[in-house]
């Protein structure tokens, strides 16, 4: 019974072994197409595919909601809280994106930023803030295109399309670099918009007059020194126009320094020299080297200011400048109006008035206001139909107060001396004009010269007829 309950036994194997080895035969040319494709292939593919949000080779670690801290020794350095988190396999640099509540702790005081992202390089010790930064201080809030820190050189670097609020008035420039450890700053091109003390216009306003200020290069000497300069500037408010090749203002001791051939526009005057100084707190004005005054008619002094050229005026020594002949023969009525119009003052602010010295010093503060000009100044006054007037003096003192100028001749000399186109000449040792308007008086002392009149109670002179003589005469006025 065994043997043949064993012989169906095989007869049932050796037939699913034939029909297995038929079934290998048929499917032969299939399996070894996949077994090819199998080993050409890699079948776990679909296992290392990568999703948006897995990182590169290169990443190590990934986190998302993170707040970074770099410390040195046990001070905080700097920190960030960003959206995510990449940090390299080699530990030396981390990614940050969605920046907020950055800061950066400097020598001097925390700077806060945010960003799209930042790089922090561990190893260089810098951190790189790219797309719509934001930094602020207590000095600046800005906006650029990105920043550096570099924690080696104290350094903090701004660049691309710079725009905000700086020293609380509005900033833009290309490139700004701040110390970290002083707070000095350098940067340019630049334009800022702020109230600003800068002029003596400013003096008795209740409050600074608001500035524009465009510069090649503006650098702070930190903030502890409380300086600022600008190279290339031009300052306006509006009233008036300043341009300098350089300008120092110290915040500190409130003194404006503009050198280098600096030139000021206003409705009232144009003026030029090698230097300005203003002394804020003692309400002084120092203007020095070549000074160049344009003082304009009355009829202008309330037009906006602007930068224009300059009257042609060299300084003369008085026996260079004699009254012209008259190419027409004038009537005694014309003589006469001329005569009249030359020694009046009344019309003195109605024609331009040009004055060069080596100095002015000017006192500005309401109730003292005076100047001494120095260095042998001399005028002239351009009037209609060619006539004019001119001075010269060893030095002279305007006071403000009572509008009269004082010519002054050095020790034991007759230097002030005033001469028109009428030939009329006066010099003294000294000679006090009022610049008030209406106001016609003259005085000098020991003053002696001629003066021209067509007037008919004066004899003529037989002999030159057509030609008045000349009333000569000396005398001793007040001085004043």
């Amino acid at each position: 019974m065994q043997t043949k309950a064993y012989k169906i036994k095989r007869r049932k194997a050796i037939g699913r072994n034939v029909f297995l080895g038929a079934a290998i035969v048929i499917a032969a040319p299939v399996v070894y197409n996949y077994l090819v494709d199998f080993v050409r292939s890699d079948p776990f593919v679909g296992l290392y595919k990568k999703s948006a949000n897995q990182p590169d080779e290169s990443i190590g670690i990934r986190m998302d909601a993170v707040e970074l801290r770099d410390f040195k020794g046990a001070k905080l350095v700097s920190s960030a809280f960003a959206d995510r988190v990449d940090v390299r396999k080699d530990r030396q640099v981390a990614t940050l994106y969605g920046v907020k509540n950055g800061l950066y702790n400097g020598e001097k005081e925390p700077i806060r930023y945010s960003a799209a992202n930042a790089v922090w390089n561990f190893q260089l010790k810098q951190v790189s803030v790219n797309q719509n930064v934001t930094v602020k201080n207590k000095d600046f809030d800005l906006k650029a295109t990105g920043l550096t820190f570099d924690d080696k050189t104290s350094l903090m670097r701004i660049h691309g399309d710079i725009s905000g609020k700086l020293y609380q008035g509005d900033f833009v420039a290309s490139t700004l670099v701040y110390n970290m450890q002083t707070g000095a700053a350098d940067a340019g091109p630049v334009e800022w918009q702020g109230e600003l003390a800068l002029s003596a216009q400013d003096e008795d306003k209740g409050k600074p007059r608001k500035w524009d200020i465009k510069s090649s290069h503006w650098k702070s000497l930190g903030s502890d020194a409380n300086i600022f300069l600008y190279e290339n500037a031009t300052a306006s408010d509006g009233d008036l126009i300043i341009v300098a090749p350089k300008v120092q203002q110290n915040k500190k001791t409130d003194v404006l320094t503009a050198e280098g051939g600096i030139e000021y526009y206003s409705g009232k005057s144009d003026i030029k020299a090698d230097k300005c100084v203003i002394y804020r707190k003692e309400k002084r004005v120092v203007m020095s080297g070549h000074v160049f005054m344009y003082v304009k008619p009355k009829a202008q002094e309330n037009d906006p200011p602007k930068i224009e050229k300059f009257p042609e005026f060299k300084p003369v020594t008085p026996d260079k400048v004699v009254a012209p002949q008259s190419a027409t023969q004038l009537t005694q009525e014309e003589r006469k109006a001329n005569e009249e119009e030359l020694r009046s003052s009344k019309n003195l602010r109605d024609f331009p008035l040009v004055v060069v010295s080596d100095q002015i010093e000017y006192w500005y503060g309401k109730g003292s206001r005076h100047a001494v000009v120095t260095g042998n100044p001399q005028g002239r006054q351009a009037m209609t139909a060619g006539k004019w007037r001119h001075i010269w003096a060893h030095h002279a003192f305007y006071d403000g107060e009572k509008e009269t100028l004082k010519l002054f001749s050095s020790e034991n000399k007759k230097e002030a001396l005033m001469k028109n186109s009428v030939n009329d000449e006066m010099q003294a040792i000294d000679i006090l004009v009022s610049t008030k308007e209406g106001d016609d008086s003259i005085e000098g002392t020991e003053a002696e010269g001629h003066i021209y009149s067509s007037d008919d109670d004066i004899p003529k002179d037989d002999k030159k007829k057509g030609t008045p003589p000349p009333t000569t005469g000396t005398g001793k006025g007040g001085g004043g």
